[in-house]
């Protein structure tokens, strides 16, 4: 068991290509960690004031105090405490009260979040704090599977991609198990250990790919936070128009793969074409199920950036506002692309891609 205090941080993350596919089992994203996080303190427990909110009492109900801000993905946060100390009773492990102290990068300084993944981030820091303070001495695809089965509990149509990038850090390419087929820890009468085995696992694939060293990442923030469940699930259940297979998954996934050995190449002209397929088939698939992914502030960040030589670009994640994601080559100046951004009212957001995924602070 480790002592207390201790802290725990989990990055953010953004997508590169394969989103909304990858909702649907066993087809590929890629994503990478970004270097800003939600990190979880874990103190020794202090009584609830008689006063707390319902969520909080349950929380110290099973020994954890529960965020007091819900801009830190209480609901998910709380799902994964769940689950962990249902774990832990699992193994006969006597609970530790403990208080989780949350605090947050990944939104704006008035509170808007920039499409990072924290729910994600919140779920992966808490599951990691749980390990650490039992010593569960979960491995990382442990962790990733223990924290979508609290994820479904919340939002049964999450990926799992933030959960994946947030564990491994760095470019992680990911392929999401079937979901509607796991067995639900809260919501029925599974044991998590029970739950973390089973073929609904098999589609899932989770590991670090080699990081180009000379492509820069530059990211743009619209100041549009988009409702990234409501958008999947609308892109989800109105695609009667298109054929999601023939149209959409099969070539996300062939895309995806080209992409990933273009990177590893660094092949500038394939990386560009690959973000610009990716660009153009989230495009296909929003026309056919009247879904917005690409706003017109989003437009103006992608082909504003394309207008200089050696630069791709595509809306990153659910789309709808939130971030642009550019890959320049190392001749290209970030400057005159922040600049351009910001005479629009796009807001560059100085991210780098962190290679440690969540883990103890020192």
């Amino acid at each position: 068991m480790r002592p207390l205090p201790f802290r725990v941080a989990a990055p953010g993350k953004l997508y590169v290509a394969g989103e909304y596919a990858v909702v649907t089992a066993g087809q590929p994203a890629i994503l990478i960690a970004v270097d800003r996080y939600v990190s979880v303190t874990v103190t020794p427990a202090e009584p609830a004031p008689v006063d707390t909110p319902t969520a909080q009492l349950l929380a110290h109900d099973h020994g954890i105090a529960a965020a007091k801000n819900k801009t830190f993905g209480t609901d998910y946060a709380l799902a994964a405490w769940l689950v962990m100390d249902a774990l832990r009773a699992e193994r006969n492990i006597q609970r530790i009260p403990a208080d989780l102290h949350f605090s947050s990068t990944l939104r704006s300084d008035t509170g808007e979040k920039y499409g990072l993944g924290s729910s994600g981030a919140a779920t992966m820091a808490v599951v990691t704090a749980f390990n650490e303070l039992y010593d569960l001495r979960l491995s990382v695809i442990d962790k990733i599977k223990v924290g979508i089965l609290a994820s479904i509990e919340i939002s049964p149509k999450s990926s799992g991609g933030d959960l994946a990038a947030g564990a491994l850090g760095g470019w992680v390419y990911y392929q999401a198990p079937d979901r509607d087929n796991l067995a639900r820890v809260l919501t029925g009468n599974t044991g998590v250990t029970e739950a973390m085995t089973g073929p609904a696992w098999i589609p899932m694939r989770a590991r670090r790919i080699p990081t180009p060293t000379d492509i820069q990442v530059l990211i743009g923030w619209t100041g549009s936070p988009a409702e990234t469940d409501q958008l999947v699930s609308q892109a989800t259940s109105n695609g009667a128009g298109l054929s999601w297979d023939d149209a959409f998954l099969r070539p996300s996934a062939a895309n995806v793969n080209s992409l990933i050995l273009a990177l590893a190449e660094e092949k500038f002209p394939l990386i560009h074409v690959g973000i610009r397929t990716a660009r153009a088939l989230l495009a296909r698939m929003a026309d056919h199920t009247a879904t917005l992914i690409e706003t017109p502030q989003l437009t103006t960040l992608i082909e504003s950036a394309e207008l200089l030589e050696g630069v791709s670009a595509k809306t990153s994640g659910a789309g709808g506002g939130d971030c642009g994601i550019v890959l320049a080559e190392p001749t290209v100046d970030p400057a005159v692309i922040y600049n351009t951004w910001q005479q629009h009212g796009i807001q560059p957001l100085h991210l780098n891609v962190t290679q440690l995924g969540v883990g103890l602070e020192e």
